[in-house]
């Protein structure tokens, strides 16, 4: 199979272009060819793997700008030609904004596409409302009723001026032959905002994993029982809840050590809330994946305090990986999982206290910390494999390509 993937970045930024790269690499192993195409900019890392275009005007940085229409639009012979001489079998949609260029699609090729974040039915990007609270309405009138955007004809914010291009790239994918979704969390948010049960599949992550002998190698090699340390890794920003973790400090009573891995527009705010705990917290900003699995491999356990309905978090699976708890906010795909009490614990999200009780729970008893970690990792074996997740996509590829020939008869 022959298969076209449509991204605004390129580059592993975050867990989702993460999951793209190896996603990318699980289909070649497979004997499946890829061509990717990202939008052109400086900051893309292009593998050099595989075939790989740079096209001008993918993505909207602000949608609602003079002439962005006119721009984006001439990417579309640049695609059409590429879609002509390659002629794949489907687009695979990842991460991408632009309801011009799917538009484009949707009429050429079959396509499926994946969803990581609420950007599809949420003008402010993470279904937060304005007093940090998790929004529980759909796309709609509630959005101005609640102060997410603004009423009247003149736009007061960035997200006034984008409220047009969601709203389009929202109905487009009303006709999208399949919508992958990551949790069951995730999928009760698109059926909420319109979207159809029959266009919804299925499709946990996954992530790479080595035998459980070469895994317990690498953390003999790199750890020291005697470091007790606790992991944060992910995105510097509010949903991703570190305010939480640090917090949390005020009332862990067991000796642990605080790492936190972190890059992006909130990590000097992140630096400044942590200072009053130099002695406890580390703080390194943005590690590449080979660098961060020492550091799984040095942890006792990782914590994910996420305050926003994570699609799933690729970051658990990771550390399932490395034969290590998590303790989680039991909220959104995480829960999907993270098993309470047997691969890790959960805990209120957004209460520091609880998150404490748990961390302090966690280092009363090193062999069942032990014992947690070797169930981790036998929980990703399991469920959360490359081979599972190989298929299933496959399976999706050819729903999508039934779907948009089925409709095209029609």
């Amino acid at each position: 199979m022959i298969i076209l993937h449509i991204c605004d970045w390129y580059s592993p930024i975050g867990g989702a272009e993460k999951l793209l790269f190896d996603t990318l690499n699980a289909l070649e192993q497979n004997g499946h060819t890829n061509i990717v195409v990202y939008n052109d900019n400086p900051n893309q890392h292009p593998a050099g793997q595989r075939v790989e275009y740079a096209v001008t005007g993918l993505e909207f940085f602000v949608y609602f700008s003079p002439g962005v229409g006119v721009l984006t639009r001439q990417a579309i012979p640049k695609l059409k030609k590429i879609i002509d001489e390659h002629k794949p079998d489907v687009c695979h949609i990842h991460n991408f904004q632009n309801p011009i260029i799917t538009e484009f699609l949707l009429g050429k090729i079959p396509c499926v596409r994946s969803i990581h974040d609420p950007r599809l039915y949420c003008f402010t990007n993470w279904r937060l409302l304005p007093d940090k609270s998790i929004c529980p309405y759909a796309l709609g009138p509630e959005c101005v009723k609640q102060g997410c955007i603004s009423s009247g004809l003149v736009p007061k914010t960035d997200f006034d001026r984008n409220a047009q291009w969601v709203l389009k790239h929202h109905e487009l994918h009303k006709s999208m032959p399949v919508l992958i979704g990551e949790s069951r969390a995730q999928i009760d948010c698109m059926m909420q905002n319109g979207f159809q049960k029959k266009q919804i599949a299925w499709l946990p992550n996954f992530t790479p994993i080595q035998p459980a002998s070469q895994v317990r190698k690498y953390i003999r090699q790199h750890s020291d029982a005697s470091e007790r340390m606790v992991l944060f890794v992910g995105r510097a920003s509010y949903e991703k809840g570190i305010h939480i973790l640090i917090e949390a400090c005020k009332h862990i009573t067991c000796k642990c050590k605080i790492v936190i891995i972190t890059a992006g527009p909130l990590l000097d705010e992140i630096i400044d809330q942590a200072k009053p705990f130099s002695d406890k917290i580390e703080i390194i900003p943005g590690l590449p994946y080979e660098q961060t699995r020492e550091y799984y491999a040095r942890a006792s356990v990782v914590v994910v305090p996420s305050v926003w309905l994570e699609n799933f978090c690729l970051v658990g699976l990771e550390t399932y990986a490395n034969m290590k708890p998590v303790i989680g906010s039991r909220i959104g795909g995480i829960i999907d999982w993270l098993k309470d009490g047997e691969t890790g614990w959960t805990f209120n999200p957004g209460d520091p206290k609880d998150l404490a009780a748990k961390i302090d729970l966690a280092f009363e008893d090193p062999k069942n910390l032990h014992k947690i970690g070797e169930a981790a990792y036998e929980r990703v074996m399991t469920h959360y494999n490359q081979e599972l997740y190989t298929a299933r996509l496959v399976n999706i590829y050819k729903r999508g390509i039934k779907r948009f020939n089925g409709n095209r008869i029609i």
